[in-house]
């Protein structure tokens, strides 16, 4: 029994033992691996580069016809005829209905026959005027029937002028009988059947033409920004152009471009004292007829030019602890060697930010061209205050080293964002 209790003690002395180096052997390969890595962390940068943008803002808008005809009946009289097709294209000129004319070719007659009879008796009275002056020389007439024989040829001219009046009024009205479009454009559903009743006096409505090429849009926007656009545009202009070409991009209603850009006619005089805000109105070319009167699009209108700005992600830029200021990481140019590795201080800084461009900051003030701007990591870098960090190119796929590989990927003046 003594001897097995030794036995067992020697076993559980050599396994603590051998327990022990092992122990040992962990923690000294932990500290020796813990000594080969640097004080830093790797974080994804970029490089900001000066750039000259245009900030634009979409809005709603309408589309409508830039001519808008409404065919009205301009005589009383039943539709004989209808000589156009519902949705057809018509030229100005061309005849869309025919209005029962016998009445009103008629009353033409009639004028006509009033003209020529008065016509006929102011030659009558024309030639007593003559013969009268040669008697009354002779003092074969006496002078009191001159005078009436003169004032018989002026009412016969002015019967005269008329009758002419009412010929006139009455081809007016002939011809109103012959319905024709008074523009070109897109004729719509007629109004009016064949056989109707059409009013002249109420003016009744018969159809309706739309020219469709080019359209007008129609924008609302606030006046701060209808008045930028316009120092915008003053900047712009050259000598006397009062009206510099601004092109605006349309956008149906899903979101597609359309192929032809817009271009902008003018800003109303005025604003709405309710809204406060003005109108802006463009013209846009649709030579095949695809976009209509009507329809809802979005319009994206340049409202100013910034130059010499920085374009950065919005994830690079922090709040200050106070929420006051904005703020951004950069990396310092020159680097130092710590086992085997390249180094960079960062420092914080102050930017100023004008407004936002898709996923961007846009970055007006604190900024240099060719800095080199942390954008990913710092988060991280701040809570363990790590002094220092390895800079690698801004996008690195999982899976990939971060560690920047050759001199060119540890140069942050090298690198640019993916």
């Amino acid at each position: 029994m003594e001897e097995a209790a030794k036995v067992n003690s020697r076993v559980v002395l050599i396994t603590l033992m051998t327990a022990a180096v092992c122990v040992a052997g962990l923690f000294s390969a932990r500290f020796a691996f813990a000594a080969d890595l640097p004080p830093a962390l790797p974080v994804g940068v970029i490089t900001a580069k000066a750039q000259t943008i245009e900030i634009t803002e979409n809005l709603p808008a309408r589309l409508e016809s830039s001519k808008d005809a409404v065919v009205r009946a301009r005589v009383t009289g039943i539709v004989e005829e209808r000589l156009f097709k519902e949705g057809a294209f018509v030229k100005k000129g061309d005849v869309l209905f025919k209005i029962d004319n016998r009445s009103y070719k008629a009353t033409l007659d009639s004028a006509k026959g009033s003209l020529a009879r008065a016509i006929a008796q102011k030659n009558v009275n024309q030639a007593d005027v003559v013969r009268y002056r040669r008697l009354v020389k002779v003092k074969a007439v006496s002078s009191q029937l001159f005078d009436q024989s003169e004032a018989t040829l002026a009412v016969s001219n002015a019967d005269i002028e008329i009758a002419r009046a009412a010929v006139e009024q009455a081809k007016i009205n002939y011809d109103y009988c012959t319905v024709t479009a008074p523009i070109s454009g897109f004729i719509g559903k007629q109004d009016v059947t064949v056989g109707a009743l059409v009013s002249g006096t109420s003016a009744t409505q018969m159809a309706q033409i739309l020219q469709v090429n080019p359209l007008y849009v129609n924008v609302r926007q606030s006046a701060i920004k209808i008045l930028r656009l316009k120092e915008q545009l003053s900047k712009n202009s050259q000598g006397d152009d009062e009206h510099p070409g601004v092109q605006l991009k349309i956008f149906l209603e899903d979101g597609t471009p359309y192929k032809y850009p817009g271009e902008l006619l003018f800003t109303d005089v005025a604003v709405d004292a309710s809204t406060g805000e003005g109108s802006l109105r463009a013209s846009v070319p649709n030579p095949d007829g695809f976009l209509m009167p009507g329809l809802y699009v979005r319009v994206e209108i340049p409202q100013m030019t910034l130059q010499d700005i920085f374009l950065i992600p919005q994830q690079a830029v922090t709040r200050t602890e106070k929420g006051n200021m904005l703020t951004v990481a950069t990396v310092d140019d020159e680097a130092k060697e710590m086992n085997g590795h390249k180094l960079y201080s960062y420092e914080t800084r102050n930017v100023g930010i004008t407004s936002s461009l898709k996923e961007n900051w846009v970055v007006t003030d604190g900024l240099k061209e060719g800095e080199t701007v942390i954008v990913d990591g710092m988060l991280k870098v701040n809570m363990m205050h790590i002094p220092h960090v390895i800079p690698v190119p801004w996008g690195v796929q999982p899976g990939q080293s971060a560690q920047p590989q050759g001199e060119e990927a540890a140069d942050p003046q090298k690198q640019t964002q993916k």
